[in-house]
């Protein structure tokens, strides 16, 4: 049976979202526990996979060094153009993550950094980093955990659905399936891997208000445009009850994001 997934559109619209609302919330916050259990070592080789706007290969590259070599892939060229506008040291290339166009065995570590969820055959995306990971090198794939831990992104998604339609509600609750019991234990040994460690985090998630959590994961979603400017009003009220437990007295919106860091030695 084919795994769920949905593929968010890479507009303008997202990557500026992206980089106002998730990078800073998620992303940028969890690069450095990803990169720290990569154990990336000065002059090594790096690849950031599906790398986005690069804030895990910026980390990364502060790891290897001006002797190590970092290089950011991604399928859409306007993630790239945002992440070379951030550091020119990282080599950003285009390509795809289920057909990486490098040579078998040239990284000694290959990043993976909550963008499995958004792939379409995980499975052949694991193999092919495993390919391209030297033998003894690692391959560290990071994903958030259960959604019924996140309670305030549960919490969203519920309103989600109320105010937009259970298909919306579902495209933003796709990306956490790998987060469910044994789902990547089962794509790990469907890719040939049989022993890998799991390091499961408990952090958070930072939003400036309970407008921009909303907006960023409609625009996640790929919902936002197609509410009204009532009913977009409506969700925003409703989430101000719902979601009030989750401020900070400054207003800012925390949400719980547990996360499975997964390392695979390669073979």
């Amino acid at each position: 049976m084919k795994a769920l997934h949905f593929s968010p559109e890479i507009t303008d619209d997202f990557v500026r979202t992206h980089e106002q609302y998730l990078v800073p919330a998620v992303y940028a916050r969890w690069a450095g526990p990803v990169v720290e259990i990569a154990a990336i070592e000065l002059g090594q080789q790096v690849l950031d996979v599906a790398c986005g706007t690069g804030s895990l290969a910026r980390a990364a590259q502060l790891e290897a060094g001006l002797a190590g070599k970092v290089v950011g892939l991604d399928s859409s060229e306007k993630m790239l153009e945002s992440a070379r506008g951030h550091s020119r040291l990282v080599d950003w290339q285009r390509g795809d993550a289920e057909a990486i166009p490098f040579a078998r065995n040239r990284f000694d570590r290959v990043l993976c950094h909550f963008a499995l969820m958004f792939i379409t055959n995980r499975v052949a995306a694991i193999r092919e980093m495993l390919r391209v990971c030297k033998p003894g090198g690692y391959v560290v794939l990071a994903s958030w955990g259960p959604l019924q831990k996140a309670s305030a992104y549960d919490e969203l998604i519920r309103l989600l659905s109320k105010f937009s339609g259970a298909h919306a509600a579902r495209q933003l609750a796709l990306p956490w399936e790998l987060g469910k019991p044994g789902v990547m234990d089962a794509l790990l040994v469907s890719s040939g891997v049989n022993e890998y460690e799991c390091h499961e985090r408990v952090g958070q998630a930072c939003y400036p208000s309970i407008r921009a959590f909303i907006e960023a994961h409609l625009r996640l979603a790929g919902e936002f445009d197609h509410l009204d400017e009532r009913t977009l009003q409506a969700l925003v009220d409703a989430a101000h009850v719902q979601l009030r437990p989750y401020l900070s007295p400054g207003g800012q919106l925390i949400a719980r994001l547990d996360v499975n860091i997964y390392k695979v030695r390669n073979v």
